[in-house]
């Protein structure tokens, strides 16, 4: 065999080897090189264990706190969501919920309202500005009245303030007042509770009150 015939010999057996280790592309491209990767193991995976879910807390509403009922209280009033008649003085509106202690209202609870007229003075004769209500299925009530005056109550004013009476079945009754903010004789009188003091609102040209009540079960 001549060296002319060795190297064509060397030259083919060059050209299959690289035909082993490569291969085009099924689109005729150049040849791709196949490269075998070892596959990279998984991350193990962590379970974190969560607190078992327990029942969601209840709710709590604080009872409503007493005061007194003072000497004008009077039986029989008539059922009436809007108190003032002819009676001059500053619109008001108040607004709530009765609930009970654990926060859930009360439906058909009654509310037994009374207060001074514009001149601090109590109707004992009729029932000017006293009236009956009752809480609607959601416990929601709406009362519609004049903001009350002040009197005297030996030698101070007493602050402005509306007389309730709750009652409902299954509950305590609970005799209190509801107050008003920044009333110039808030201070120092005997008998203000500073959690009845109403929010109040006047930005639409009446007063507009609200307030929710909590009783405790009997």
């Amino acid at each position: 065999m001549t060296r002319l015939d060795l190297s064509r010999r060397n030259l083919l057996l060059a050209s299959a080897g690289l035909l082993v280790g490569c291969q085009r592309s099924a689109s005729g491209g150049p040849p791709v090189t196949r490269t075998a990767y070892a596959a990279k193991p998984a991350a193990p995976s962590v379970l974190t264990a969560r607190p078992a879910a327990g029942p969601a807390p209840t709710p709590s509403c604080h009872v409503t706190a007493a005061n007194i009922e003072g000497p004008f209280y009077k039986a029989g009033a008539p059922e009436r969501a809007r108190l003032v008649q002819r009676q001059r003085g500053v619109p008001l509106v108040i607004e709530g919920v009765v609930r009970d202690a654990d926060c859930q209202p009360i439906p058909g609870a009654w509310l037994d309202v009374w207060h001074a007229d514009h001149d601090g003075a109590y109707d004992n004769d009729g029932f000017g500005l006293r009236g009956r209500l009752r809480a609607d299925r959601g416990g929601r009530y709406r009362l519609e009245t004049i903001v009350p005056g002040h009197y005297l109550n030996g030698p101070t004013y007493r602050p402005a303030h509306i007389h309730v009476k709750l009652f409902a079945p299954g509950f305590s009754p609970l005799t209190t007042q509801l107050y008003f903010p920044e009333d110039p004789y808030n201070e120092g009188d005997p008998f203000i509770v500073d959690s009845l003091v109403m929010a109040v609102d006047q930005s639409r040209g009446r007063r507009e009150g609200h307030f929710d009540f909590s009783l405790a079960s009997a």
